[in-house]
């Protein structure tokens, strides 16, 4: 079968310890006279972000900081930042944080140039003009967003998730540096990390893929099974930390070119009706869903890339067969969520009866509905729902 495809990695890539020192020198570079930089109140506390600080003040740049950023960010957020971004003349943005710091970030560049609020432009290339440059230091290893084109917000008003998904929200510049990963307390970086592990699987699996995003999926997964539980257990392990931050990034090329599946579906009700991190959800639904994928693809290709991964992460396991390899997979993803402390959906204030509400709001992310390996229907999704409570 003929396929064709593109393939994009926008941002410039600085990558290693101790990198953030090249943020200066990037600024400059860009010649602008005032720097935004999005963070969360956690991180705008610890000596990394106070270091970060003085080398900027250091080389005398400009900077005002917006540091009210939510677990889960609404659009009131995000566009009191863009507001923020506007009052004070920012030409350039620079996110510091996890995904929710991110998002907002590539957001507010999009907000300084273009009239209108966040509602506006959720949905797909709906922002008319190019943002401001945006520089973008993850500080978990889990979304990606440094190198997506995607920002995710709640809706209050409909208790939903809608993400701004546009061309201009890829990022110039991602630096990496995995010393600002060290102060993620273990429940975060299982979460995020397993995020990151949800965005390798689903390129790998979705109906986009390619063999370039494969081979990408799958070493993001290799490199995030084999550290996510060292970085765990012992969060100062700067290697194993260096590794996460790595899968992550190629978890986010994986999905910005091949995008993800019904996982993500399912996740985004949750995370908009009951506040369940993003990370959390995909993580309590992830093997649930796969084990749906095994039972209805009529392909029966499944199996054999769910046999691949194994290959991949658990050579030990080669010589299996196809079909005890596919569902080894399933089995060990819930043994590393109970090793991780991932909750189930009985552990929020879930009923039953939301299932058919959850169930019809997933159907309405329709991307990833599409991408799904098997045609996933309603009936199908409250199954998931029921198998994961």
């Amino acid at each position: 079968m003929i396929k064709k495809f593109q393939f994009l990695c926008k941002p410039e890539v600085i990558y290693g310890a101790n990198s953030i020192s090249s943020l200066p020198s990037i600024v400059k570079s860009l010649n602008c006279k005032n720097l935004l930089i999005v963070v969360d109140k956690t991180f705008s506390k610890t000596i990394f972000f106070s270091d970060i600080l003085k080398i900027l003040q250091k080389e005398n740049i400009k900077f005002f900081i917006f540091d009210k950023i939510e677990v889960e960010p609404d659009t009131e957020i995000g566009n009191e930042c863009g507001k923020f971004a506007k009052k004070n003349k920012c030409d350039v943005v620079c996110g510091i944080g996890g995904g929710s710091v991110l998002d907002t970030a590539k957001a507010a560049s999009i907000l300084i140039t273009n009239d209108g609020y966040i509602e506006d432009y959720q949905g797909l290339n709906k922002v008319p003009k190019p943002g401001v440059p945006k520089i973008m230091i993850p500080t978990t290893a889990g979304t990606g967003s440094e190198v997506t084109y995607t920002a995710v917000f709640i809706r209050k008003d409909l208790k939903r998730k809608g993400g701004i998904n546009s061309p201009y929200l890829y990022p110039d510049y991602a630096i990496l540096d995995p010393v600002l990963t060290i102060p993620l307390p273990p429940d975060v970086t299982a979460s995020t990390g397993l995020d990151a592990f949800c965005h390798a699987i689903e390129s790998y699996i979705s109906r986009k893929a390619n063999f370039l995003t494969e081979i990408i999926s799958l070493s993001s997964m290799r490199l995030i099974w084999n550290n996510i539980y060292k970085v765990y257990i012992e969060g100062e392990d700067i290697k194993a930390r260096e590794n996460m931050l790595y899968g992550s990034f190629l978890g986010g090329i994986g999905l910005a070119n091949a995008g993800v599946t019904a996982v993500h579906s399912m996740s985004y009700p949750l995370g908009g009706r009951y506040g369940i991190p993003h990370g959390v959800g995909n993580a309590m639904l992830l093997p649930y869903v796969l084990d749906s994928d095994i039972e209805n693809d009529k392909s029966f290709t499944i199996k054999s890339k769910f046999a691949n991964i194994i290959d991949y992460v658990m050579p030990q396991y080669k010589d299996k067969s196809e079909d005890f390899k596919s569902h080894l997979l399933i089995k060990e993803i819930k043994k590393l969520n109970e090793k991780l402390n991932i909750p189930r959906l009985r552990n929020f204030n879930i009923q039953f009866e939301t299932f058919n509400q959850l169930a019809e709001e997933a159907l309405q992310v329709q991307v990833p509905i599409e991408n799904n390996p098997y045609p996933i229907t309603k009936e199908h999704i409250i199954q998931i729902y029921k198998n994961a409570y």
